[in-house]
């Protein structure tokens, strides 16, 4: 076996805790599938906000090195992807150095640069342009997402498999007529780490109340003003007896709470922050009564599928591949509608149906799409 890459715009060195600045669903995409990885040594190419450690080959465990090929100052205007995009020119030398040959790529920003003597496995996370959400206007523009339009074609084109999260990411790579790269494989969770956990929680420990709970970056394009309006309208038809919280952070934190005190007194709410342990998240997901996702737009969201891992029913709006990969009205459930009142109805319909946690059988774990991914990585390391 030979040395792989793996490329994220990911702060691989604070995965643990609240200095990083990575957190989402290629997070737990990569530190789902790294255990399963079969290769000599690994390394993990992506960012950094200590310039000091640029370029350092940092030692993570085992067979795995982290590297930081892109310097992202705290708080900057700039997109990280744009950072990374210019600091990625670098990259060839460094695969050159620790005699990588095989990349497998979460980010087209940086394996653009990549030449082509090294084999690419691209795995796509959303067809969505991701410029289309970027948290500053002026980064929405068509310049802008004409270029990182031409980025992603050029990873597409250059990549000998592509792996498509849902039919959207299919059908964009059909369109390029590049489809017999492509492999449909959705997003997975190792259901060795999330499971049903009747451990207490250490953050939602002391709440009674039933839980309606969201997960993830707390930003504009999470659409959280109609998880604000459920949660208020099902205590208006179960006064007293909901919570809603929030496990996450984001610019669009200060927004949403000044909307919750303008509807409400704010008590019905909890801001814990971000959750990076593993252990807690999974306690936080067997506890709560419902995970609700209301984005405007999602590829298939990891912690979709780590609650129903854990046995917790989803609700979710009608976005990415959620209605055709995930939806089964068992555990998974979709609104077509972004009516708060028809979310809190459905919430209640499904509320009292006896769950169970994930079975051998559970069709999104990590293990089994591993042997996928290591088949598609093993003849890239015999070239």
């Amino acid at each position: 076996m030979l040395n792989i890459a793996v490329l994220a715009l990911e702060d691989f060195e604070n995965w643990n805790n609240t200095n990083s600045l990575s957190m989402g669903g290629i997070t737990g995409v990569i530190k789902s599938i790294l255990p399963y990885l079969k290769a000599k040594n690994i390394f993990l190419l992506g960012i950094t906000s200590e310039r000091k450690n640029l370029f350092r080959k940092i030692h993570f465990g085992d067979n795995i090195y982290i590297i930081p090929v892109a310097y992202v100052p705290k708080n900057s205007k700039i997109p990280v992807r744009l950072h990374s995009f210019w600091a990625g020119r670098k990259i060839n030398s460094i695969l050159k150095e620790n005699n990588i040959r095989s990349v497998y790529s979460h980010s087209v920003e940086l394996s653009f640069w990549i030449k082509s003597n090294i084999s690419i496995l691209l795995h796509m996370h959303g067809a969505t342009n991701a410029l289309e959400k970027s948290k500053k206007k002026f980064f929405r523009n068509r310049l802008f997402q004409n270029m990182w339009e031409y980025v992603r074609t050029v990873n597409l084109k250059k990549a000998i498999k592509i792996i498509a999260i849902d039919p959207l990411c299919y059908n964009l790579v059909k369109k390029h007529n590049l489809q017999e790269k492509a492999i449909l494989l959705p997003n997975f969770v190792d259901d060795k780490v999330f499971y049903k956990d009747t451990t207490q929680s250490r953050i939602l420990g002391a709440v009674e109340e039933n839980i309606l709970l969201f997960v993830g970056r707390i930003e504009e394009v999470k659409g959280l003003e109609l998880f604000v309006d459920t949660l208020l309208s099902l205590d208006k038809k179960e006064a007293g007896k909901w919570r809603g919280v929030f496990i996450g952070r984001g610019t669009y934190e200060p927004i949403i709470t000044k909307y919750i005190l303008e509807k409400s007194n704010g008590s019905l709410f909890i801001f814990p922050g971000p959750v990076f342990e593993q252990d807690e998240l999974r306690r936080i997901y067997s506890k709560s009564s419902i995970l609700m996702i209301s984005s405007h737009y999602e590829g298939i969201p990891m912690v979709i599928l780590e609650c129903i891992a854990c046995g917790t029913p989803v609700v979710s709006t009608n976005v990415g591949g959620i209605k055709e990969f995930i939806s089964d009205n068992e555990m998974c459930f979709v609104n077509d509608n972004r009516d708060p009142d028809e979310f809190s109805d459905l919430i209640l319909s499904i509320k009292n149906r006896k769950m169970t946690s994930a079975s051998s059988d559970f069709r999104f774990s990590t293990e089994k799409a591993s042997l996928i991914i290591n088949q598609i990585l093993q003849p890239v390391q015999n070239n």
